[in-house]
């Protein structure tokens, strides 16, 4: 038998929920061309289009990335929420914000940017993304360059939203208001901040006095990274 890709699981998972239905049938559903959805079965990792189909069609992100476990999750309660909850041994539920950027207000999510609900499979988040903790974990797209090459303009982060960060780890920080995807260094006794650019066109922040200290608030930590389609 072939070596199986994550578009040649996707397809297959696709074929078991649609029973030989044509992409044009997915396409219209899902606001995409056709050709887009060719392209997706021929995927060799997973990226946003994916993750939100099988999302929304109960396909379980470990198998499409492994071949391991079932083809689907099980059945979970679709109520939104806001705090994330294990549902079971198996299933995670993340906040997924489509219209919230990483450099454009993500400080400031009040009531009016509803999330949507993606459920994940458990032993995906812990083994691949490498994440443990899953109480406060969001999705946003982030936008901008300056921390190229290891996050990308467009780009999704997963963050846990923590404001303990540690030294060397990439944190969504608002400053009076601004808000920056950099990565965190500080003093043992935080006399001083950096947030440093990975784009080295792009200088550091440098806060030193306390009062540019206490301007600075961390919102979240990523986690993880997805790259889009």
């Amino acid at each position: 038998m072939f070596d199986e890709t994550v578009g040649s699981r996707f397809e297959r998972a696709l074929d078991s929920i649609y029973k030989g239905k044509n992409n044009r049938h997915i396409a219209e559903k899902y606001d995409i061309t056709q050709q887009s959805v060719g392209q997706l079965k021929r995927k060799f990792a997973l990226n946003e289009t994916i993750c939100l189909i099988c999302e929304k069609e109960n396909i379980n992100l470990n198998w499409i990335q492994t071949g391991k476990g079932d083809m689907f999750l099980n059945e979970v309660s679709s109520t939104p929420i806001i705090s994330n909850k294990t549902l079971s041994n198996d299933v995670v539920r993340i906040n997924y914000y489509p219209d919230v950027y990483a450099a454009a207000g993500y400080g400031a999510i009040n009531g009016d940017a509803k999330p949507q609900i993606m459920n994940f499979d458990r032993n995906f988040i812990e083994q691949f993304l490498n994440v443990r903790k899953f109480e406060k974990l969001d999705i946003i797209r982030v936008v901008g360059d300056s921390m190229e090459p290891f996050i990308h303009n467009g780009e999704l982060v997963m963050l846990e939203r923590d404001q303990n960060a540690r030294n060397g780890e990439t944190v969504i920080a608002n400053i009076n208001g601004q808000v920056y995807v950099k990565r965190y260094q500080a003093d043992p006794f935080k006399k001083w901040i950096k947030l440093v650019s990975d784009n080295e066109i792009y200088g550091d922040i440098s806060l030193e006095s306390q009062d540019e200290i206490q301007a600075l608030s961390i919102i979240g930590i990523v986690r993880a990274r997805i790259k889009p389609f």
